[in-house]
């Protein structure tokens, strides 16, 4: 199973999801991208993954995403609706490829970063259930 993790910056959301597949489903292949890159991982992320004990697993810089990872996954991992049209207006790919699990970007003050952590790692851990 390839999963894409994909968000805005790639730099707090779908980084995060990706070190805590990598860690939790390490059978899994795995990867992030965002539609907007960032120009690094969020410091707030990279502490909260050092607490769950998954820092070693974060990737070291924010990529763009791309049609050759969107080819390669077997499903992609969308935060907001908004990525999910995005994808589907710039790539080719099946839509029930896709799932949103809209959970909102902690650069916005309607989610703490705790919180948005807290739903992405159980999101991930309930990922293999959900396949």
């Amino acid at each position: 199973m390839r999963v894409l993790y994909v968000c805005t910056g790639n730099s707090f959301r779908s980084p995060i999801a990706e070190a805590l597949t990598r860690r939790f489903h390490p059978s899994f292949e795995v990867e992030s991208a965002g539609t907007h890159p960032a120009t690094h991982i969020a410091h707030n992320g990279k502490e909260l993954l050092e607490r769950e004990g998954s820092r070693e697993y974060v990737k070291p810089s924010p990529d763009k995403i791309t049609q050759r990872a969107i080819d390669e996954a077997n499903l992609i991992v969308v935060f907001k609706q908004w990525h999910k049209n995005y994808i589907l207006e710039n790539f080719k790919v099946s839509e029930e490829k896709i799932i949103n699990w809209d959970i909102d970007d902690p650069i916005n003050p309607t989610i703490e970063p705790e919180e948005a952590f807290r739903q992405i790692n159980e999101n991930v851990k309930g990922l293999s259930s959900k396949l």
